[in-house]
């Protein structure tokens, strides 16, 4: 339930990211405006942003951040990948804590002597439930800057039996993850956002993909944006937001002529 935009712009040079701040509580119909961004900054020139189990989210970043030796340039790929990996590593270990820690084994024990040392129905058991176990779906966007050009990956996740994926994004130029996905890619294609759009229509077009996002259930109208340069990551202050809601306001106003459309008794 939220809406995270990604899209490369001035020829494959900027990134523009934005994101909601809805928090939905599991369980419970109550959703709310967190203080709290969903973009995190991973290295100076790449952020993640994530949609699903917001605390699950929370741990998949903390622990890949903590695995990025600090001072030393990473690309954007090689960051997707170590998200990836530990957001694998966090699902195997919760499955072993599941369903073989109260048995007495480990994951290194269960392959190597459970076959042995287990009834073959409670091994084929365990394995089924090894399979088949899930942790909350989460979903993620990786987007930054390197000297390959810009980047956007996703990052999913959901157990054995769901597969993983690191999908490569620059292709179409932009990608949107959440519950409003679908509304702010159709308007994004509609507007036909590609890496080659420059940064001012690319900044105007994330921000109205934002906006119709708000449509869909659980899509919060409080917004973060930032562009990712290989200087850096700047994040957007009121006063640009201010400014981009007045344009938007304004090109509402404008009304085609429909003088020409025949007219029907």
């Amino acid at each position: 339930m939220t809406i995270c935009i990604a899209a490369i712009c001035d020829n494959g040079k900027t990134c523009v990211i934005s994101a909601d701040k809805e928090i939905t509580l599991p369980g419970a119909a109550l959703e709310f405006e967190h203080k709290e961004s969903k973009i995190d900054v991973l290295s100076k020139t790449c952020a993640v942003m994530s949609s699903g189990d917001a605390l699950l989210a929370a741990e998949v970043i903390g622990k890949t951040r903590s695995t990025l030796p600090q001072g030393k340039d990473h690309s954007i790929l090689s960051i997707a990948e170590k998200l990836r990996d530990t957001f694998i590593a966090i699902h195997l270990e919760r499955a072993e804590s599941v369903f073989l820690i109260p048995r007495g084994l480990t994951f290194k024990e269960f392959r190597e002597k459970g076959a042995q040392q287990l009834p073959l129905p409670v091994f084929q058991e365990i394995q089924n439930q090894l399979f088949n176990y899930g942790i909350n779906v989460v979903d993620f966007l990786i987007v930054g800057v390197d000297n390959s050009g810009s980047h956007i990956f996703r990052v999913h996740y959901n157990g054995v039996a769901g597969g993983s994926w690191l999908e490569w994004c620059e292709k179409i130029g932009h990608r949107e993850i959440g519950s409003g996905a679908l509304h702010s890619s159709i308007y994004l294609s509609l507007e036909s956002q590609y890496s080659g759009t420059n940064l001012s229509d690319t900044i105007y077009n994330v921000y109205s993909a934002k906006k119709i996002a708000e449509l869909s259930p659980g899509v919060g109208p409080a917004t973060d944006m930032a562009i990712i340069t290989n200087q850096g990551i700047k994040f957007f202050d009121q006063t640009i937001f201010d400014t981009l809601m007045n344009i938007r306001n304004e090109a509402k106003k404008i009304k085609p002529d429909l003088s020409k459309i025949p007219k029907f008794s």
